[in-house]
Parts: C-alpha cells; structure tokens; sequence
C-alpha cells in the first residue's frame, strides 16, 4: 500500500483504538462493509470517500497541507531538529 495512505489508515485506527473501538466496530460506524479494512489495507488505491466516512468516525478530517520541509518542521513542533 501507498506510505500516504496506509499512514493515513493507521492514524484512523489508532484513533479509533484510543475510544475504545475495535476496526470492526470502526468500519460498521462508518457503514461499510466488515471485509473493507482488509481490502483497504491490501490496496494500492482507496477512495478518497472511504477514507474520509472512516476519519469522520473517530472525529478527524483529511486535509492537506504545504510540502515545505519548515513549516513541517513547525507542524511536527520538530524545527531544531537537525534530521532532514
């Protein structure tokens, strides 16, 4: 799977982990069906809409943000960080 997008799908777990939800709980909020999360982990590809039901479940949004190394650094609260 894409970096992004099973980065992604790991941020939605593990929010959905910190209140109490299992991924079968989690992708049944969503109205999905129970083989989804497999499927999407298995993919190279994902809906944009999929994701977001899934985001919206445990209270987050998709967005994107400027691909600039420091205002990364200034989002990540990492800006002395020699690592680039």
């Amino acid at each position: 799977m894409n970096k992004i997008l099973s980065g992604l799908l790991e941020q939605i777990i593990e929010a959905g982990k910190n209140q109490g939800m299992d991924q079968k709980t989690l992708v049944a909020k969503a109205g999905l069906g129970a083989s989804i999360l497999s499927k999407l982990k298995q993919a190279d590809d994902v809906r944009l809409s999929t994701l977001v039901r899934l985001a919206n479940v445990v209270g987050l949004r998709l967005t994107l943000s400027p691909n600039k190394p420091i205002l990364e650094k200034l989002l990540d609260r990492n800006f002395f960080s020699n690592n680039e």
